[in-house]
Order: C-alpha cells, then sequence, then structure tokens
C-alpha cells in the first residue's frame, strides 16, 4: 500500500472513533480549547480527551499551543478538515435518503 493510500486509510480508522470524531467536529467549531474544554463538552475525562488528542496529533489532525500551563488545541488543516466532515454529512444524508 502506498504512503498516501496508508495515511488516508489511518485518517478514516482514527475518525471512526467516537470521541475522535467529537473532538474533531468541536475543533473545527471552535479556533482553540484546552482539554479541560473539550472534555467537559463531549463529557468524558480529561486523561480520556488527552490520549484522544495524542493520537489525533501524531496523525498531524490537531496541533497544540502552550497557554501557561495549559495547551490550547486546534485542527492543523481547518479548511481541509471542514471540507471532509462537510463531504461525509453529505453523503450520510445521500445515503440515507428514500429513494422511490
Amino acid at each position: 500500500m502506498e504512503e498516501a493510500s496508508y495515511r488516508q486509510s489511518r485518517l478514516c480508522r482514527l475518525l471512526g472513533n467516537p470521541l475522535a470524531f467529537a473532538v474533531v467536529e468541536l475543533l473545527a467549531e471552535n479556533r482553540e480549547l484546552s482539554v479541560s474544554e473539550i472534555a467537559r463538552v463531549v463529557g468524558r475525562s480529561v486523561q480520556r480527551v488527552s490520549t484522544v488528542l495524542g493520537v489525533l496529533r501524531v496523525a498531524e489532525v490537531v496541533r497544540y499551543q502552550a497557554d501557561g500551563k495549559h495547551n490550547r488545541y486546534r485542527l492543523k488543516h481547518p479548511g481541509e478538515v471542514k471540507g471532509i466532515l462537510s463531504a461525509l454529512g453529505r453523503f450520510v444524508k445521500s445515503a440515507s435518503a428514500v429513494r422511490e
């Protein structure tokens, strides 16, 4: 498998995790958030969200900036990620439509 295909499949696998997907969606709606802010919104522990953010960081989906004692996370490529989320939404809507 060539590198590009492998990375695409890895991203699909990551976004298949409901928590990772929720974190990416949340960051797509907001500019930057701390781990505790993300955890509060998605209803998971800071530790669990930190783990997911670490995986998303390795996959180059998110990046962070140190803000004193806390890190503030954001999408690394917001336009592209928003495009992916939009395409997924259109696909699900189209696939879910009742055809006569």
